[in-house]
Formats: structure tokens, C-alpha cells, sequence
């Protein structure tokens, strides 16, 4: 009989899922933690995903005055700041090392409390980091137990006042990595029972949330809240092959990139499972690689051929079968 739990099984310590909750963070986290906290917001950094160079400056940030916790409010992309930074404070290389050397991370770091103003990258779940090094154009995971957040807060009173195209793309990037999650060769009952959960409640939820129903905002965090725990656990798959080249040299935000890959994807593990997407075409914008040139496309397959969510694909994905992919993607 398969195991209907993963090997090792890696949650957050303490979740509160209450809206208003975030107004105690500093008071719960000193409780918990010690009366030093450094609290990274949404605003306190440039637009865009994180680089290994931001890690860099915010690692010698801690290290100088060294907090005894780190709370991260925000995107995805302020999430994996934040968690990167505080995983790698003790490290003695430069983070974009530890991109290539993952087995040379250390145990070490500072308890990370993680508060998401979006419901889509499910960051605040999970051990992943996703960066780029913009020295070589690279952008790939990062990850290691340890980083595991202490402490989530799921308060959908932040929610509140996130534009429509965020909320249609974190959205998606929800839905995507939960169909992943569901149909990954290394999926569980324990992690599809989380998927499909996640996958019903964000087609029911995305459209009322995109069109301002609050009432939408906590079942949506949530949601992408086990989306999170599920692919944690499970790995992802091709889509996210290709949305970490993709996103690297076209620069669109990551939900969209996944969205705009989810088609071809799902026709192509079709014999796995085959959701309905019809619907999130209504509420997101035209694909931004349509009609568009493919740039370094042997350098893209590669990448995604080589990409550990390629290689957790219920199907396998030759050479071949991503240059056909990537033609369906651009519109070919």
C-alpha cells in the first residue's frame, strides 16, 4: 500500500488564520521569540521578484543587528526575501553560491514569521526560495528545512485594496501550482487531498475575489496557504520548468507566466487529470509571450529539461516535447 503521508512532513509551527490578526505580530512574536524583531514590508523593496544581490544586502543587514526574529509582510516576492536572508544570515558564501551548491547550506538562521498581503505563491508555507542572479540571467529555487517559517499569519484584512491584475495572477499561480501539487509523480493522498481542496475553493473563489468580494479574501488566502503545503511536499512540474526561464528573460510577473503556460501543460498531462482553466481566461489579461520572438531557445529548453518541477512531471518531457511546448506557448 502507498503511503498516504510524505517521508517527512514539514508544517509551520504556529498558523493563525484571523482577520486583524497581523495588528499583534509584534507583541506574539516577542512572546515567542525575544523582544528584537526586524519586520520586512511590502513597499521597503524595489518592484519585481527577489535577487540574490537583495539577499546579499539584506544577509549583512542581519547580520550587523542581528534580530531574534524576522517577519516578512508581503507578496511572494517579500516572503522569499526574507526567508533567504534570514536562512542564509550565518552562511559564509554569497547566496547566488548556495544556488548551486544547495547541500552547503547550513542549518543555521533566524525564526522567520511570515505574513502574505496576496493569495497566490503559498511562500508562506513552504522551505522554497524562489531567486534570481541577475549576473547570469538565472532564476531557480532555493531551499532547506530550516526555513521552514515559524509562525504564519493568514489576516485578510491585508488583502484589501490589492489591484485586480494581482489579485488575477496570484491567483493563478495558486490554481497552477495546486494542479501541479495534484498530478506530480511524487503526489501522496495526503497532498492531492490538499490540491483538489485548493483547486475547488480557488475556482469558486478567484472570480468572487477579482470582482471585490471580501467575504472571498480568507477561503483565497487559505487556499493558497495548503496549495503551499501540498507542492512543499510534492514538487511541481513542467509549467514550472518553464516559468522560471520564461519569467528570467521576459521579466512577467510569475503568475502570469504560469497562467500562460497552463494550457499547453494541461493537454500535455492530459492522461493525469485534466481541470477546467476555461474560466481564468475571463479574468486574466492576454498572454504576454503571445506573438512574441522565443529568445534563446535551446538555452530555455535546457534550463527546463533540467529543472527538478520538470523532472517531478507526471509525463516525461523530452527534448523534443519542450521545443513543441514552447511553440504552443508563444503562439507557434
Amino acid at each position: 500500500m502507498n503511503n498516504l503521508l510524505p517521508k517527512q512532513l514539514q508544517l509551520p509551527q504556529l498558523t493563525i488564520a484571523e482577520a486583524g490578526a497581523s495588528k499583534h505580530l509584534e507583541a506574539e512574536a516577542a512572546k515567542r521569540f525575544g523582544p528584537r524583531g526586524f519586520v520586512l514590508r511590502r513597499g521597503m523593496r524595489k518592484s519585481g521578484e527577489p535577487t540574490t544581490d537583495e539577499v546579499d544586502a539584506l544577509r549583512q543587514e542581519f547580520a550587523a543587528n542581528r534580530p531574534d526574529w524576522v517577519a516578512a509582510i508581503g507578496g511572494g516576492s517579500v516572503l522569499d526575501l526574507a526567508k533567504a536572508a534570514a536562512g542564509l544570515v550565518d552562511a559564509p558564501e554569497r547566496t547566488a553560491y548556495y544556488q548551486r551548491n544547495p547541500q552547503e547550506i547550513p542549518e543555521t538562521g533566524i525564526p522567520l514569521i511570515a505574513v502574505p498581503t496576496t493569495a497566490g505563491t503559498g511562500s508562506e508555507a513552504t522551505v522554497v526560495s524562489v531567486l534570481t542572479d541577475t549576473a547570469v540571467n538565472f532564476k531557480q529555487s532555493i531551499r532547506h528545512p530550516s526555513w521552514m517559517p515559524k509562525m504564519v499569519i493568514l489576516d485578510s484584512d491585508l488583502l484589501d485594496g490589492c489591484p485586480t491584475r494581482v489579485i488575477a495572477a496570484s491567483g493563478a499561480d495558486a490554481f497552477v501550482q495546486a494542479y501541479e501539487s495534484y498530478v506530480s509523480r511524487y503526489a501522496v493522498p495526503f497532498t492531492q487531498a490538499l490540491a483538489m481542496t485548493a483547486m475547488e475553493t480557488i475556482r469558486e473563489m478567484l472570480p468572487r475575489l477579482h470582482r471585490g468580494e471580501r467575504d472571498a479574501a480568507m477561503p483565497m488566502l487559505q487556499a493558497s496557504y495548503i496549495t503551499g503545503l501540498a507542492f512543499s511536499h510534492s514538487r511541481l512540474g513542467l509549467i514550472h520548468g518553464f516559468a522560471h526561464p520564461l519569467g528570467a528573460r521576459y521579466h512577467v510577473p510569475h503568475g502570469e507566466v504560469c497562467a500562460a503556460c497552463l494550457k499547453a501543460a494541461v493537454k500535455f498531462n492530459a492522461d493525469s487529470y485534466r481541470p477546467d482553466i476555461d474560466w481564468l481566461e475571463e479574468i486574466l489579461p492576454e498572454s504576454p509571450f503571445r506573438g512574441k520572438p522565443i529568445l534563446d531557445r535551446e538555452a530555455i529548453i535546457d534550463e527546463v529539461l533540467g529543472s527538478g518541477s520538470t523532472a517531478a512531471n507526471p509525463r516525461e518531457v523530452t527534448a523534443e516535447a519542450a521545443g513543441h511546448l514552447l511553440d504552443e506557448i508563444f503562439g507557434g
